[in-house]
Parts: structure tokens; C-alpha cells; sequence
């Protein structure tokens, strides 16, 4: 997955990586960037969406020791192959407000790939603002938005969006979404000490129909339901270090859905996580807003599930 590698400069080794705190520090670079209304923190126009490396099929998170607001994504290798600066947004500083960012190289100070934030900064929307570089070669300028959209389904939370996938030659616009998991339905989908958290459905099959949205795509095949195009697991044995990674599964690893996809997973996955820690991806705490959104707005009442909402 990804382009060839381009010379990057080298990190001095500090240890492992630690998980940023509730204060910030932002370097002057940022203060350069682009920022989205809403106070979405958004990536510089001038940027492209092309991975400096291939990506593998795993990228684990790697916190350091001192205090940051940085932490990696890497392999087993290479611990720091991305950095992801998170924004808490007390400062006022930074790209914008509260979010994550996900740049193209081992330091905050290489190119944004990707940001993802709340929707006009309101902690309470079920909406997440997820902002990609401009595609290489692509006529407009302009950088690539996407909303994520929280809800609940089959009781469980869900969080969907669409991007196009493919290359040049066969670019289409898909949907796909991140299924939290309960129980131990999905125990087998990874090993110890991993346990899934999320998985990434791809909910069009390659023949551009829906797809049977049942349980039945644990295994990662399209015969029993969507497709798992991607892994999102913790650490379940509560390492500060090394709480969570990513995994590509089918189409999602063979990098046959494209490089757009591969960091659109990325940033949505990263803003799973922060979700996750401000208790936002709690069934409850999603259901009663939608509850709440449907009583201000009566055409929302019909839910994802085709269930309608008991006034």
C-alpha cells in the first residue's frame, strides 16, 4: 500500500511513547495551517494526499514518556513511521480547535494527511468532520471532507461514512462503517493481548449493491455480509505505551481500495479513539441524542434500523 519511499530526516530515539496530556503545546508551524468554519482543525491547502511510505498492514500506536501532545503510529520495525499531534483546543492555538491530525512523516512538523473533529466544534453532535488532503493530480485544490456519523444499530453503536475508493482508472464512491463490537462476538478476529474493538464494514460490494448488513461478517468475507476491510483492537492489557492499532483486512490490506480509503480509515479510527475516552461511543449516550435530535426534528424518527423512535 502507498508510493515509494522519499528520504525522511531521522528522529533521535526517546523511548517508548506516552499519551498526550490535557495542556498543549503547538509549535509556530501550525499556526500556518488552514482552519475549517466550525473550528475544525484542517489540513494546509498546499499539502497532497500521497503517503511519503507504503503503509503496513498493521500500524500500532506508539505514546512516548514525556509529557506531548504527538504520539506515533508505526510497525513493528519502524515505531514511528506517523505522528498524530491531538489538540485539545484550551489554547486557542494550533490548526483550529479540538481534534486529532495525522501527518505524512515521523514529526508534527511534516505535511497534514488528515484531521477529524467535532462538527461546528459541539461535543454534543453525533457528527465528525473528517478532512483529507487534496488528491495528487486532482483538478480542484480544494481539500476532501467527509462527515462520519454516529449512531445505533442492532443495538450496537455504529459510525458511518463514504469515500471514494479505487485508482484513477476505476474511481468509485462507497460506504463503509465502523461497527463496535460486544460481547466476545468478534474475539476470533484478533489474537491475545488484542481485542476488537471496531470493525470496518464495507457495506457496497464490488459490484457497487448493497450489501446484507448482518452479523455475518466477522471473518471478513462478503458471503455472510459486508466485507471487514479493517481492524480497529486495543490493548487489552492496559499498555499506556501501546494501547491500540490499526490492522487492513482484505481489500482494505491488498490496497485495491486506494490510498484515500487506507488514510480515511486511519483518521477515523484516530478519532475513534478519542471518541472512545470522551465516553461517546457509549450505545446509550448515542441513542439518547439521536432521541433527542428526533424530538427537535420529527423527520429524523425513522433511524438507521428502519426502527421508528417511540415518542
Amino acid at each position: 500500500m502507498g508510493n515509494l519511499e522519499h528520504p525522511k530526516s531521522q528522529i533521535a530515539e526517546n523511548g517508548d511513547l506516552a499519551p498526550p496530556p490535557y495542556s498543549e503545546v503547538v509549535p509556530e508551524y501550525h499556526s500556518r495551517s488552514a482552519t475549517q468554519p466550525g473550528g475544525i482543525p484542517n489540513v494546509s491547502s498546499n499539502t497532497v494526499l500521497t503517503l511519503y511510505r507504503p503503509l503496513p498492514s498493521i500500524l500500532d500506536a506508539h505514546y512516548q514518556w514525556r509529557i506531548s501532545t504527538i504520539f506515533h503510529l508505526g510497525s513493528i520495525t519502524d515505531k514511528r513511521l506517523f505522528a498524530v499531534a491531538v489538540h485539545t483546543g484550551l489554547s486557542g492555538k494550533g490548526p483550529g480547535r479540538p481534534g486529532v491530525i495525522l501527518h505524512n512523516g515521523p514529526t508534527d512538523k511534516d505535511p497534514m494527511l488528515a484531521a477529524a473533529g467535532d462538527e461546528n466544534g459541539n461535543i454534543s453532535s453525533l457528527n465528525s468532520i473528517i478532512t483529507l488532503a487534496r488528491p495528487s493530480g486532482g483538478a480542484s485544490n480544494e481539500n476532501y471532507t467527509e462527515i462520519m456519523h454516529a449512531a445505533t444499530s442492532s443495538g450496537t453503536a455504529t459510525f458511518r461514512f463514504s469515500t471514494e475508493t479505487g485508482h484513477k482508472q476505476g474511481v468509485r464512491r462507497e460506504d463503509f462503517e465502523w461497527r463496535k463490537s460486544k460481547g466476545d462476538q468478534d474475539k476470533n478476529l484478533v489474537d491475545s493481548p488484542w481485542k476488537c474493538g471496531f470493525k470496518l464494514l464495507r457495506l457496497s460490494n464490488r459490484s457497487g449493491k448493497d450489501a446484507n448488513l448482518g452479523d455475518g461478517a466477522s471473518q471478513g468475507s462478503t458471503s455472510g455480509g459486508p466485507e471487514v476491510v479493517a481492524i480497529f483492537a486495543w490493548n487489552s492489557n492496559w499498555s499506556v505505551m501501546n494501547p491500540f492499532r490499526i490492522e487492513f483486512r482484505e481489500s482494505g490490506q491488498t490496497g485495491e481500495l486506494g490510498e484515500k480509503f487506507a488514510v480515511i480509515a486511519i483518521i477515523t479510527g484516530l478519532r475513534l479513539w478519542t471518541l472512545k475516552h470522551q465516553g461517546r461511543t457509549s450505545e446509550n449516550t448515542i441513542a439518547s441524542r439521536e432521541a433527542e435530535l428526533a424530538g427537535l426534528y420529527p423527520e429524523l424518527q425513522t433511524r438507521l434500523t428502519g426502527r421508528e423512535i417511540n415518542e
